[in-house]
């Protein structure tokens, strides 16, 4: 909460966002939204709570913790609530059309995200389900699943469902790759610039700082480490092999 709220102190600095997977967030809610938190991730990859045990690492009691963060997320006005889910063949692409029936009359915003090799996920390319198949088995289903307008610079392909609340959005970072419009730029916990998700070159702004670098010489590097990235990244088969943090250690 204490950093939320020195975040919102910056100027110029627009939104607050979190990422969590939502097991102890309804107890923390309250304070946060109180801090200044102005949107919400929540990190969902199935809605059998068996299951959940299994793909989240979690007890199975903590699957009605998440759901419950869900609602008290919407409850408190959040709008949309964003809810990723990695898809995976095998494990939880038959979920596909629950997760959109929880857009019928929820502001929520699930997103579907391909599986992507990171160090230590046991990528394997069998397991991917590219966004076009994602999109057919919703459209089966949903005869009026369509497609939408993305904001600028959306990472996720937006659909929606005529006459739902809520909306989907498929990230496709394997299929059909985004990097001409993506603008993110992510700062790892131990003080890192990553111009790309999935390119193991990394800058040390933590030391430049330590070295006591002004202002205008840090924005001299960020700019020089944004100008070194590539037109696309590896692709699917490329990517597989090459050393990269996993992605709970490189955060966003």
């Amino acid at each position: 909460m204490e950093i939320v709220a020195r975040l919102k102190e910056l100027p110029g600095l627009e939104t607050v966002a979190m990422t969590t997977n939502a097991v102890t967030l309804s107890r923390k809610l309250p304070a946060l939204k109180t801090a200044g938190l102005d949107l919400l991730n929540i990190s969902l990859d199935t809605l059998i709570s068996q299951k959940f045990e299994f793909v989240a690492r979690r007890p199975m009691a903590a699957h009605g913790k998440v759901m419950k963060a869900i609602e008290d997320a919407l409850d408190l006005d959040y709008n949309p609530v964003k809810v990723n889910c990695v898809v995976m063949r095998g494990l939880n692409e038959e979920e596909l059309v629950d997760f959109v029936e929880l857009t019928r009359d929820k502001y929520l915003d699930v997103r579907f995200i391909e599986y992507m090799p990171f160090d230590g996920n046991k990528w394997n390319t069998q397991k991917m389900v590219p966004y076009t198949e994602m999109v057919e088995i919703n459209k089966k289903k949903f005869p009026s699943f369509g497609r939408i307008e993305d904001a600028p610079n959306d990472t996720s392909k937006g659909f929606k469902v005529k006459g739902f609340k809520g909306q989907v959005g498929f990230i496709t970072s394997m299929s059909d790759h985004f990097c001409g419009s993506c603008n993110r730029l992510r700062m790892t916990a131990d003080g890192n610039l990553k111009v790309c998700l999935f390119g193991n070159s990394e800058v040390s702004l933590r030391d430049v700082i330590r070295q006591g670098v002004d202002d205008d010489d840090l924005k001299e590097i960020i700019g020089a480490a944004v100008k070194r990235k590539k037109a696309q990244h590896a692709g699917m088969t490329n990517l597989s092999s090459m050393k990269n943090r996993p992605m709970i250690l490189i955060g966003g």
